[in-house]
């Protein structure tokens, strides 16, 4: 589709640009939680490497969001999903970036499926 109505389509409306900024900021505290050597605040055990990823993905998340780009938003929820389940289906056997505990598959593939649901639940163009 051409003209105005399909540029509006891929766009964010506030209250999901809103939404996925806070699930980015909290993406974000999980990957610096998990870096800081704190135990009270290591809620999942996350490996360096992983919380770096995290990290990236945060940052993509929001430069998608003040873009307003949901198809950015759509590919961290999908990476962030694939690696909970190669997290998962590799426990016990993984060495590097994929080890940790199932709470690690459990974090990467709850907060992949929050950054899917925040763009399916906001408000639907008019077709």
């Amino acid at each position: 589709m051409t003209g105005p109505r399909s540029a509006r389509r891929a766009r964010l409306d506030q209250r999901t640009r809103r939404r996925a900024l806070i699930l980015s900021a909290v993406t974000a505290a999980s990957a610096v939680f998990a870096l800081i050597d704190y135990d009270p605040l290591k809620l999942v055990p996350v490996n360096p490497v992983q919380a770096v990823v995290l990290l990236v993905l945060a940052l993509i998340a929001f430069a998608g969001t003040v873009l307003r780009l949901r198809a950015l938003l759509y590919g961290v929820g999908a990476v962030m999903i694939v690696l909970g389940l190669i997290r998962l289906f590799t426990y016990g056997h993984g060495t590097g970036l994929i080890t940790g505990s199932v709470g690690t598959a459990a974090l990467l593939a709850g907060l992949g499926l929050a950054y899917i649901g925040t763009m399916l639940a906001g408000n639907k163009p008019d077709i």
